[in-house]
């Protein structure tokens, strides 16, 4: 058994053709004062709202098309319809050009902040170092207790867990640190806790000289206001 075809609907071709004829028609007059044989409003409102079948609106069509103010009518219906159409499309490109200038104005904002972003470095693991200076006298810090010269002490450019053997004598406690150029210029600071471990007494801290220049630095310690300490360091 042949399928039921669907039923045609009222499409904007027949429309056209509607408007040609009607329009035609309505050169010659048809003023229908009397309204006779008018459909109702409603019938010509879904006639312009495209609410019928073809089967459904073709009386109605041919009285339109001979009846100038059915005609009228259904124009008025017709230009209102468009409008909405017209209006929910204009509403839908302008919550677009919303969005678009929403997201530009967004990613200007975004990305300067993303570019201004210093670079990070990556965090890993310290690497034990130790420097031994307990043989140093405690008042003149590069100066040995024998006679022997001095031999100054090597370090890694890199995160470090240091571990500084202290002279004889020095006290416990917290001591700030810092790392200075030949002019005197401090490079990295840091603090450390000194405690004796009972046979030497050694100054823990972690400090970060992968940003530093290789090259010879002063190492400079001191216990709260008290003078400096300084010893010479290689940072290869």
């Amino acid at each position: 058994m042949a399928k039921e075809r669907g039923r045609p609907t009222f499409v904007r071709r027949n429309e056209k053709d509607l408007i040609a004829v009607a329009t035609d028609a309505l050169v010659s007059g048809f003023p229908n004062p009397e309204r006779i044989g008018c459909p109702e409003a409603r019938i010509l409102d879904a006639v312009a709202g495209r609410r019928l079948t073809f089967s459904e609106v073709n009386d109605v069509v041919d009285h339109i098309a001979t009846c100038s103010p059915c005609f009228d009518i259904y124009t008025g219906y017709r230009k209102k319809y468009c409008a909405r159409h017209n209006w929910k499309r204009s509403i839908a490109v302008v919550a677009l050009l919303a969005a678009l200038a929403a997201t530009w104005y967004l990613g200007r904002q975004v990305l300067p902040q993303v570019a201004k972003r210093p670079p990070q470095i990556a965090e890993v693991a310290p690497m034990t170092a130790v420097l031994d200076f307990h043989d140093r006298t405690a008042e003149r810090s590069d100066q040995v207790q024998s006679s022997r010269p001095i031999a100054i002490p090597h370090l890694r450019r890199s995160l470090l867990s240091l571990q500084i053997r202290l002279p004889i004598g020095t006290e416990d406690g917290q001591y700030s640190i810092e790392f200075r150029r030949s002019a005197g210029q401090t490079v990295v600071q840091t603090t450390g806790t000194a405690k004796w471990d009972g046979t030497t007494e050694t100054l823990s801290t972690r400090i970060d000289l992968r940003t530093v220049e290789p090259g010879q630095y002063t190492l400079a310690l001191r216990k709260g206001a008290a003078s400096w300490r300084q010893y010479s360091v290689f940072v290869d």
